[in-house]
């Protein structure tokens, strides 16, 4: 009989221990409201801003295209860069491989299916960014393709019948193609600084400046509010914040349609702490209670 108490006292000894790890190990924060950040877009540059289509209340999925800000001389600088590569590549090619007139021949009508089928590349992204559907160093890209294509296309017209080079010119042909490239690449990442894409999968709430209009830099163009991504602020002791860190994770319970949710800690102000959560089943709303604890 004493060895079963014992026994009954013992296992209820490991419960209570059982229970009171659990909660040192997932102690419950408090509860808040959920919001939503809000995202102020601005035009990265002087300039006309092009390809904005988004009107108030539309929906826009991360990292699709927003706008971009014009620059019509940066444009022109691309497609020459690109253009000069073509016609140093194309040369290359004749000086290593001597043509014959007719190679020359297999070499125009390569380049000429080439070019073709740049065209028909650049009038489908022309058609596709003009509806908003990509960003607009997709269709650039596109466009000085075909400006390239069209150049290897002329230097294999314009092609006789070249002599073999020697390697040393070939070699000082190859240097001046390294740099014409660094350029094009160059100039490509500074287009890419005057295009803005979406930072969330959000809805448009607020809406500025329309396509056309001309906008400075810093100045607002489109408000988003994150749909997917959402927030809440606890209040608890300065003693509990202690022993909390940036980047824990949590769980948030929303008890109005009884469901958890994962996150984590993302800023620990005094007695504040603001948790982020993941809201990518769409199922919270702005202003809805939720109960953090940590996992």
């Amino acid at each position: 009989m004493m060895k079963k108490l014992t026994l009954i006292i013992l296992a209820i000894l490991i419960l209570a221990l059982t229970a009171c790890k659990s909660d040192s190990t997932t102690p419950a924060l408090g509860s808040g409201s959920v919001y939503f950040p809000v995202y102020q877009i601005t035009a990265p540059a002087d300039g006309k801003i092009l390809g904005l289509i988004l009107e108030k209340g539309d929906r826009i999925g991360q990292e699709q295209p927003l706008f971009a800000v014009d620059d019509q001389q940066l444009a022109a600088e691309i497609k020459e860069a690109a253009t000069d590569a073509a016609r140093t590549e194309a040369e290359i090619k004749a000086m290593q491989n001597g043509q014959s007139r007719a190679d020359n021949t297999a070499a125009v009508a390569a380049a000429q299916q080439q070019y073709e089928q740049a065209a028909a590349q650049e009038a489908k992204m022309a058609s596709l960014y003009k509806q908003g559907a990509i960003a607009r160093r997709q269709y650039e890209a596109a466009s000085a393709a075909k400006a390239a294509a069209h150049a290897a296309l002329s230097a294999a017209q314009s092609a006789g019948q070249p002599v073999k080079a020697s390697p040393e010119t070939i070699a000082e042909k190859q240097k001046l193609l390294e740099e014409q490239q660094q350029k094009y690449h160059a100039l490509l990442q500074k287009q890419l600084a005057l295009e803005e894409e979406s930072p969330c999968t959000g809805i448009v709430t607020e809406k500025y400046l329309n396509a056309g209009d001309t906008a400075s830099a810093g100045q607002e163009v489109l408000a988003i509010r994150d749909l997917e991504n959402c927030s809440a602020v606890i209040k608890i002791s300065a003693q509990a914040a202690q022993n909390l860190k940036v980047g824990q994770s949590i769980t948030a319970r929303a008890g109005s349609i009884n469901k958890n949710f994962n996150g984590s800690i993302a800023k620990i102000e005094g007695t504040d702490v603001t948790v982020n959560i993941d809201n990518t089943s769409l199922d919270l709303k702005e202003g809805m209670e939720v109960s953090v604890t940590v996992n």
